[in-house]
């Protein structure tokens, strides 16, 4: 035989495997899922990330004909429930359904952490994001941000902030403040941010930066006031208030966003078919209107692709910021 033979027969050997991996992916498309699904979210019940996973869980459930069940596995900033998916089966029957504390933050700023984004998991879709705010207790007398940081000035030595755990991305917004400010806020991490709006409220640490949902009833009630939000334009819900930007820290302005992924070698057939289900979701304009902008959530819809690369690009944007901070997690 010739060397011809040889090469031609394997070209044609290579493109039928392609074919028929091609052909298995479309035919996976079709039928996936024919089971229930299981979305892990590393926070507890109650939060942003929860209330955000079972609206889209819901109408999920109801495109794919499947059950998409939503499990929390809260601890240790998010760790322990990325760790549990990293390690499932990449068969498409779990997911993770996070904010980037888990695929940003954490990776920088933890000095050891169980997974590696880029090797264990496979971006599935963004889903939106949502202005983080510094918030102050309604009594406090300040109206913006300079005004707190000349009452945080002084009072030396004597206050502190909040944040819903060492390495989150309130710890950081608190120790870029402290920078750019000249303050020497004294950093308090609580388990969620709940309890760390309550300590705000009842006077105990003089701001935190909650994501803007979990708060609003507290601002109508008076009992917290924003003084800045993150974004690149003002929020619908809070137009009064204005931005990191425009209160002169745009170092300041960083946003929780959310996405959902997936162990890594899921099938690119099932990723797809994730996607395309959640942009759907997303196109729907009452669904958005009720459930996210309602929220101060803003629907943020990027391929597979660009998912990943947006990854990449905040992962060196907040080596660079967590360098200017200062910020160190033991």
């Amino acid at each position: 035989m010739s060397w011809q033979f040889h090469t031609t027969h394997a070209v044609r050997a290579a493109a039928f495997g392609l074919a028929c991996l091609a052909g298995t992916g479309a035919a996976l498309a079709q039928t996936y899922p024919t089971q229930p699904i299981r979305m892990v979210v590393p926070y507890a019940p109650g939060g942003t990330t929860d209330i955000i996973a079972r609206q889209l869980a819901q109408r999920m459930s109801e495109k794919l004909g499947q059950p998409v069940v939503v499990e929390n596995k809260s601890g240790a900033n998010t760790v322990i429930g990325a760790d549990a998916v990293a390690k499932a089966q990449p068969d498409g029957y779990t997911l993770l359904l996070t904010n980037d504390a888990t695929f940003v933050f954490n990776p920088v700023v933890l000095p050891s952490v169980s997974y590696n984004v880029a090797r264990d998991f496979a971006p599935v879709a963004t889903i939106g994001y949502v202005p983080l705010v510094m918030a102050v207790a309604g009594s406090l007398p300040v109206d913006s941000v300079k005004d707190l940081a000349a009452y945080a000035k002084g009072r030396p030595h004597a206050l502190s902030y909040g944040s819903f755990g060492s390495g989150s991305q309130p710890h950081l917004m608190g120790a870029l403040f402290n920078k750019l400010a000249g303050t020497d806020l004294v950093h308090v991490p609580y388990k969620g941010s709940a309890p760390a709006v309550a300590d705000v409220v009842g006077g105990q640490i003089l701001m935190t930066f909650p994501a803007l949902p979990t708060i609003q009833s507290f601002v109508s009630a008076k009992k917290l006031k924003v003084l800045a939000v993150s974004g690149d334009k003002r929020t619908r819900a809070l137009p009064q208030v204005p931005t990191f930007a425009e209160a002169g820290y745009k170092d300041m302005d960083i946003s929780a966003v959310y996405g959902v992924l997936a162990p890594a070698k899921v099938p690119r057939a099932v990723v797809d078919k994730l996607n395309a289900t959640i942009r759907e979701i997303l196109d729907d304009k009452d669904f958005v209107e009720k459930h996210f902008a309602a929220q101060g959530m803003v629907p943020m819809k990027l391929s597979p692709a660009q998912f990943a690369q947006y990854i990449e690009a905040q992962t060196r944007q907040t080596r660079k910021l967590v360098e200017l901070s200062g910020v160190r997690v033991e």
